[in-house]
């Protein structure tokens, strides 16, 4: 079982970071920033079935869904930059 919702919020993570240079992208910072969006989206967990990961895989391209997930992640972007775990 995986939620394969991770793999997309680590492939917007990188492209809103190079959109934003003036945020802290270092490790921890990425960390904290996935961990906190994974939280803050519904989780889409497929059982390992071919069908099962398809049918999550093209919810996952629409734009509609990238777009709800870009501004969940930009918002766990601006929460860690606020917050981070280091100096």
């Amino acid at each position: 079982m995986k939620n394969l919702l991770e793999g997309t919020v680590v492939a917007l993570y990188d492209e809103l970071r190079a959109q934003n240079p003036e945020l802290c992208g270092c490790d921890n910072c990425r960390t904290d920033v996935v961990a906190y969006a994974l939280n803050a989206a519904r989780p889409r967990y497929s059982g390992g079935t071919d069908v099962g990961q398809a049918l999550i895989s093209v919810d996952l391209q629409r734009d509609q869904t990238r777009a709800a997930l870009a501004v969940i992640v930009m918002d766990a972007m601006k929460r860690v930059a606020v917050n981070p775990r280091h100096k």
